[in-house]
């Protein structure tokens, strides 16, 4: 029989030469990385041996031709995230790619769950953030990415690209600004130290007291969530005690719904009771009377420069170093804030 009659070696006797179940020899071909050292060398002897040829079309499909990317968001709730995500289709949507939104109400198990799925030959790419960078589930999906990956204001030692801002120098803004006004019973509310901009605003806070040689007001520093549910709670609590604070700096837009909302069930006024500030321009902040003085950056940019990061590595397989991106923050005056009778 000649070469050319002879029937082509299918996948099923390569699975049958090397003693492995068929979806093994599937990851070999398309995943190598998740099969172990040992399996691989059995599968890819029984490939040469048998001369199969792994059918072209079918695995392009499989690895990088769905043209999806995933867009993975702790909490969909967040205007920020609408906005980043409206920016980075933008950019993206030309080039042909089509942004696939979940929402995983920062539990770590959907975390890491739509990463094994959007990785599985659903997506070619993603840009994601995370709701705790110690998570060991996510952590260990994200060393073992097989596609491309951008975060989005996360810090975990991964050589990864990320696009991140620089909230400690906007914190230390708004709070020395306070001071200025003869504010010293300054609280701050934000997320806690399992994400970088828990962990940045709070180190911008301690910085300004520093700077200035002030005793830090340990005790108003609440640092924990990003939630409505926190910012509700930990503003409450600080309003209703004998020696509340006369500013509060709500770090975070969904922090600062939850401190709204307690500072009209207790009754008080801005900036007359109480001065406050608030990061992000969301239209809460931007349609309270005043309107509400914000820590402001350039979110549709954020959103760009993700995009931009994700279409190098897809376009050009590109072996850089992982990039850090930051995007600087400016204090935008609103009429929260009033000086402090000394």
């Amino acid at each position: 029989m000649g070469t050319s009659d002879r029937k082509l070696a299918t996948i099923r006797d390569v699975a049958t030469a090397a003693g492995v179940s068929v979806g093994t020899v599937s990851r070999s071909l398309n995943a190598p990385d998740s099969v172990r050292p040992a399996t691989l060398a059995k599968v890819r002897a029984a490939i040469q041996s048998l001369g199969f040829q792994p059918d072209s079309r079918a695995q392009n499909m499989r690895r990088r031709n769905t043209m999806t990317i995933g867009f993975v968001v702790d909490d969909i709730a967040n205007p920020l995230h609408a906005s980043s995500f409206k920016a980075a289709d933008a950019e993206l949507r030309p080039q042909g790619y089509s942004l696939y939104l979940i929402s995983t109400n920062g539990r770590p198990a959907d975390e890491a769950n739509a990463v094994d799925m959007l990785q599985h030959g659903r997506a070619d790419g993603l840009i994601m953030t995370i709701n705790n960078e110690q998570d060991p589930r996510t952590l260990k999906r994200l060393a073992n990415l097989r596609i491309p990956v951008v975060l989005l204001d996360r810090d975990i030692p991964l050589e990864v690209d990320a696009v991140l801002t620089d909230h400690a120098s906007g914190i230390m803004q708004a709070t020395e600004y306070l001071m200025d006004l003869g504010h010293r019973r300054i609280a701050i509310i934000t997320a806690g130290s399992d994400i970088r901009p828990g962990r940045e605003r709070v180190r911008g806070f301690v910085a300004a007291f520093e700077r200035r040689g002030l005793p830090l007001p340990s005790d108003l520093i609440r640092s924990q969530s990003l939630s409505v549910e926190f910012g509700f709670r930990e503003a409450t609590a600080l309003v209703s005690s004998p020696e509340r604070p006369t500013a509060i700096i709500a770090a975070g837009n969904r922090i600062l719904v939850g401190v709204l909302r307690a500072i009209r069930q207790r009754g008080l006024s801005l900036p007359g009771d109480l001065s406050l500030i608030s990061c992000d321009r969301s239209d809460v902040a931007m349609l309270y009377p005043g309107p509400i003085t914000i820590i402001d950056r350039d979110v549709d940019e954020i959103g760009r420069t993700a995009a931009q990061l994700l279409l190098e590595r897809l376009k050009r397989a590109s072996e850089r170093p992982a990039q850090r991106v930051k995007f600087s923050t400016r204090l935008v005056m609103g009429g929260s804030c009033a000086a402090q009778s000394r």
